[in-house]
């Protein structure tokens, strides 16, 4: 939690010391509990619970303390649509999910996440993308990006297609539980 110590001998042969502490910038949630990190990544000290610093973003996933800087320019990125930003999940040590509320995630790729984010928030503030009945907005591949379409908009398109209808699960439902 210590940043700096500045030590010092005044006159009379007096130690003065002046300890700065590490500033929280982010959360960290793992396997072993939750930890508060520095904009570098040092850990400053442990929580019980995301409650006892909700104003902090939250990271998860393996290797994810590691890649704090960039999930933080990550957090700067995603500000218009940031009161609907949960967490950043880190994949494979490499590469970011940005996960919203209403299940929705944003899969950003391993380079260029931050242009990549930008991206999606234009098209949703030209289209409206994120209001719509979609699960996943897969960024992975630049030149391929893909939409995931929610169950609701996925049956939509099965009842006009007249095939089956999905559950939940997204498996098709039996017929004796349709209408």
């Amino acid at each position: 939690a210590v940043e700096a110590i500045d030590l010092r001998i005044k006159p009379g042969g007096i130690l003065s010391a002046v300890v700065t502490e590490r500033a929280p910038a982010i959360l960290w949630r793992h396997a072993r509990g939750i930890d508060m990190l520095d904009q570098g990544g040092h850990r400053v000290a442990s929580v019980t619970s995301r409650e006892v610093r909700p104003e902090l973003p939250l990271i998860s996933g393996e290797g994810a303390d590691l890649a704090s800087e960039e999930a933080l320019a990550l957090f700067d990125a995603a500000g218009p649509i940031l009161p609907r930003v949960r967490g950043l999940v880190r994949r494979g040590e490499r590469r970011w999910d940005l996960v919203l509320d209403h299940g929705q995630r944003i899969l950003l790729p391993e380079t260029g996440a931050t242009i990549a984010l930008e991206a999606a928030i234009a098209l949703d503030r030209a289209e409206d993308m994120l209001g719509r009945d979609i699960s996943v907005v897969d960024l992975r591949d630049p030149q391929r990006p893909v939409l995931r379409l929610g169950i609701d908009a996925r049956n939509t398109i099965r009842q006009a297609r007249s095939l089956p209808l999905l559950g939940p699960d997204g498996r098709v439902l039996p017929e004796e539980t349709k209408g």
